[in-house]
């Protein structure tokens, strides 16, 4: 049988905290090129057991305190095992109440899972821009673990020049399905135009069913 558990992180005009399962070690908010609302950030797993179908929740408000709608994202990660770290993105998708945005609350739901191991390893990596304002981040990976990586998934967090993350994009790898002792490539696409030109960090995570990178 699964337990249940959730923690609560309330922000009001950018001042945060965090209770019980998770803390927040990033977040920012970005407007996209065609005027949605992006809450972005990193989570800590702080529980002493491994979370999983970590789901992020969002209520967002005008300066007068009415809510002016919700959003919810899966975060990056099926799982977390105790200390490790994802990203989460909340898309909130009236971009006609853009301009009336002031503040927001925030929450997470979990449940417990099990450890996955660090057994996938990331042998290169390249970032560049491209003419047209897209950002490409690709490389190579391998499952050294001793059972096939089925669903990997490689996944990008960017930052701008003073630590700030502006964007989240990942990227299925091909073969998606690694045997044993296996490589496979990726390439992921940053593309809001908006935010392309900022990059000038990224971090990267690969996920798959079984396992999770270094």
């Amino acid at each position: 049988m699964l337990l249940f558990c959730s923690t609560m992180l309330l922000i009001i005009n950018g001042t945060g905290y965090s209770t019980d399962n998770f803390k927040v070690l990033e977040r920012n908010i970005v407007i996209d090129q065609s005027g949605f609302i992006h809450l972005l950030g990193e989570i800590r797993n702080t529980s002493n057991e491994t979370q999983r179908s970590i789901t992020a929740y969002a209520n967002f408000y005008d300066k007068n305190g009415q809510n002016i709608g919700n959003g919810s994202g899966i975060v990056s990660l099926r799982s977390l095992n105790t200390g490790q770290v994802s990203p989460f993105e909340i898309i909130f998708l009236d971009k006609n109440q853009t301009k009336h945005f002031f503040n927001y609350t925030h929450n997470f739901t979990s449940e417990i899972g099990h450890q996955k191991p660090d057994s996938i390893v990331i042998t290169s990596l390249k970032s560049r821009p491209d003419i047209f304002g897209y950002y490409y981040v690709s490389g190579r990976i391998s499952n050294m673990g001793n059972e096939p990586a089925t669903n990997v998934l490689a996944i990008a967090s960017f930052f701008d020049n003073t630590g700030k993350m502006i964007g989240l994009s990942s990227a299925i790898t091909e073969p998606s399905n690694m045997t044993s002792l296996s490589a496979a490539s990726f390439t992921i696409v940053m593309d809001d135009k908006l935010q392309s030109p900022k990059i000038k960090n990224y971090s990267l995570t690969v996920d798959s069913d079984q396992y999770t990178s270094k």
